[in-house]
């Protein structure tokens, strides 16, 4: 376990307990914080969450009893590991310190190899139940779309095609070719969902990784453009590009453009008729090292702050409409992220609800 990432917060109302503790933490390469209070626990509670808590029993004013359960009423900080530090070993103390919403407790005067092995123990197993959370998480969300996100446009195609079939004689040519367009659209969606998933699970299966070559982003970016005139048109919105003919970046060609689709489908959907999109690149000196940064810019409907947080993860179940009600599953933007990831780049996001949304990612540059 990688100790160096992980914070302690320490409180007794002692300052020789705080220092021992303090040189027992930094030496095992924990970092800490120290309250020398209940209240003043309390106080640094509110600005950082640590990842376990060292608590002293016998403490003026607020016990420690007292203090741990005003931390777990805190559902932010609920999860978080309380072992008690005490000289109390009878029934009654150690009884209420678990009701009170302890894990564990070491005895004071403590032994190090204990208390750092308690510690370590109570770490793993609050990082295990995070991850199992995720990942419970991530497959419900797995489990939404492949209910509810492929049930829908299956029932379309369906539907339509039953209509075709018993009323074929009855429907004019105008009719069939639109119930035509919604069955093409319909699996058309049903496509693009069923290779995000696929993708999705070979990500987290490991078994999909970049493979990178240098390549023209230029003729990439173009492409995808061409490739999504049609939708644009549909929505009279027209595209403008900012970049030159020949920029050249290392990643993986496939995931790239996986990224660029993604990004403008969603600019696409989330922007009224009439609507603007432009795509732009620009050379970044990033940690001493050439990118360049593609921006995929929208006059859309905009992303509030609270959503904005929930983008990128597949355990926050954050999707929504297009502005004609298109559908989404938002499995597209994690897969922007994961790929990106993969190639040594950031994605980020800037957007203001009613005026647009901005989507920027960079890539190393040849």
């Amino acid at each position: 376990m990688d100790k160096n990432i992980y914070t302690i917060l320490i409180v007794d109302d002692n300052s020789n307990n705080l220092k021992v503790l303090a040189g027992v933490l930094k030496i095992a390469g924990y970092d800490f914080r120290m309250a020398k209070s209940g209240q003043q626990a309390l106080n640094i509670l509110e600005k950082t969450s640590p990842d376990l808590i060292l608590l002293d029993i016998q403490m003026p004013d607020m016990d420690g009893f007292e203090t741990c359960l005003k931390i777990k009423e805190n559902k932010n900080l609920a999860q978080i590991p309380v072992i008690f530090l005490t000289a109390n070993t009878d029934a009654e103390s150690v009884n209420k310190a678990f009701k009170s919403g302890g894990v564990d407790f070491v005895t004071k005067p403590f032994n190090t190899g204990e208390l750092l092995a308690r510690i370590q123990t109570h770490i793993t197993l609050k990082i295990q139940s995070e991850e199992l959370v995720r990942q419970n998480a991530a497959k419900d969300k797995f489990f939404s779309i492949i209910s509810h996100d492929l049930k829908n446009p299956l029932a379309n195609i369906i539907g339509f095609a039953e209509l075709i079939k018993d009323s074929s004689n009855e429907i004019d040519s105008e009719k069939l070719e639109l119930f035509i367009g919604y069955i093409h659209n319909s699996a058309l969606f049903t496509l693009e969902i069923l290779e995000d998933l696929l993708d999705w699970a070979r990500i987290q299966r490991g078994s999909l990784k970049s493979v990178k070559n240098n390549f023209n982003l230029s003729n990439l970016l173009l492409h995808n453009i061409e490739g999504h005139i049609p939708q644009a048109l549909a929505k009279s919105i027209n595209f403008e590009s900012n970049f030159d003919k020949n920029i050249f970046i290392n990643a993986d060609e496939k995931m790239i453009t996986a990224v660029v689709r993604n990004l403008i489908s969603n600019a696409i959907k989330f922007t009224p008729k009439g609507g603007h999109i432009s795509i732009s690149t620009k050379e970044k000196i990033i940690n001493n090292k050439r990118r360049i940064e593609t921006e995929i810019r929208d006059t859309g409907v905009g992303i509030t702050e609270e959503n904005m947080s929930k983008l990128f993860q597949i355990e926050q179940n954050y999707n929504s409409k297009g502005t004609n009600n298109e559908s989404g599953t938002g499995l597209g933007l994690i897969l922007c992220k994961e790929f990106i990831n993969q190639n040594d780049g950031n994605i980020r996001v800037e957007s203001e609800l009613t005026v647009g949304s901005s989507f920027i990612f960079d890539l190393e540059c040849t």
